[in-house]
């Protein structure tokens, strides 16, 4: 009699174990942020928030200055005359000097209260490994997914 209560009780045992299954997890997709191609550097908005050149959206431009660069004051100039033909880009200027001369600089040039200009500091940017080879201010970057541009120095402008 046991044997028999065995033999039934086990095939039940199992179908209903086999019911039981632990249901999988689906699978979160995997959400990968595209890099941009811009010179890896780290820098600080005006705002005192810290960020990155991979931060920079699609469509941006990269404008490495000094404030007292005759170069990059014209470029500042001539950015600032056809700024409606800059509207679908970030520009995002930055310079190896103190915030206050920052500030004061995009003051001069009208870059300031402009939705689509930033304005940010690294300090001692020139020894950074990544910008070695584009020796002359302003370095100007063009991204549109890739970079599809650079203008260093005189030919700025």
């Amino acid at each position: 009699m046991n044997t028999r209560l065995l033999l039934i009780l086990l095939p039940i045992i199992f179908i209903f174990s086999g019911c039981n299954k632990p249901e999988k997890k689906s699978q979160s997709p995997v959400v990968t942020k595209e890099i941009n191609e811009f010179p890896y550097l780290t820098f600080t908005n005006l705002d005192g928030s810290p960020a990155t050149t991979r931060d920079l959206p699609g469509a941006s431009v990269l404008i490495l200055f000094n404030a007292d660069c005759d170069h990059c004051q014209r470029e500042a100039q001539a950015i600032q005359e056809k700024l409606e033909s800059f509207k679908k880009y970030t520009l995002q200027f930055i310079a190896s000097d103190a915030p206050e001369v920052i500030q004061k600089f995009a003051q001069d040039y009208k870059l300031t209260n402009q939705p689509n200009i930033s304005l940010a500091e690294r300090r001692a940017w020139m020894y950074t490994r990544t910008l070695v080879r584009y020796p002359h201010l302003p370095f100007i970057f063009i991204l549109m997914k890739k970079v599809c541009e650079i203008i260093s120095g005189r030919d700025a402008r």
